[in-house]
């Protein structure tokens, strides 16, 4: 078995329907540069392509917890920041909502194993020492995640901590390992809590396989 080829995607789109277009995307999936790339979280304040080079930082709550409101693609080829306009939950005074069609990965090949989706501190995937990812407790992670593949979340989903690769804080993001080339999906939310302490961080996601 040939080791498949995994191409991440995002909805820039308010349609929640899943991708037709494979690897490429279509009118409303874009591939997610892997190097050039990043995922971020926002304030109101940012739309969507609006250019890269200013944002409004989200602030931490007085009390209580709050999930970011928006999350973005920072695009590098086009300098802009592309909005993922169904990502996030309605709790906690998020914008998203009981959608199944934010973030994708396009497996082309098969696997041995169910896809996992995981969070780590750097590409060394080894560690999830920072404050975003819990500072070595998982369960503390503020990045949350739930799988769609199958079914929509609901409207107001927790979804599961991500920290390292432990069954209870990683989210297998179908039923079983992967037989035909096909999509798979999750939508993801970030809640910060009124403890946490002023941060600019790059956490790694993974969308972890095995094969042989």
């Amino acid at each position: 078995m040939a080791a498949p080829t995994i191409t991440i995607l995002y909805n820039n789109s308010q349609n929640d329907s899943p991708n037709t277009g494979g690897s490429s995307g279509d009118t409303n999936w874009k591939p997610i540069d892997l190097i050039n790339d990043k995922i971020a979280f926002l304030g109101n304040g940012t739309s969507n392509d609006d250019a890269n080079t200013s944002k409004d930082a989200f602030k931490i709550p007085e009390s209580g917890s709050v999930e970011v409101p928006k999350q973005f693609i920072n695009s590098y080829y086009e300098s802009k920041w592309k909005r993922v306009y169904l990502a996030g939950s309605d709790a906690d005074d998020g914008l998203g909502g009981n959608y199944r069609y934010a973030y994708g990965a396009y497996i082309d090949g098969t696997t041995n194993s169910v896809p996992i989706l995981q969070a780590w501190d750097s590409n060394d995937l080894d560690s999830y020492e920072i404050q975003v990812l819990g500072s070595g407790t998982p369960d503390s992670s503020m990045l949350k995640a739930v799988a769609t593949t199958n079914a929509a979340p609901g409207s107001e989903w927790e979804g599961t901590s991500l920290a390292g690769d432990g069954g209870l804080n990683s989210v297998a993001l179908d039923s079983g390992p992967i037989g035909a080339s096909k999509m798979i999906y999750w939508n993801m939310r970030l809640v910060i809590p009124n403890t946490a302490t002023p941060f600019a961080t790059s956490p790694v996601l993974c969308v972890y396989v095995t094969y042989s």
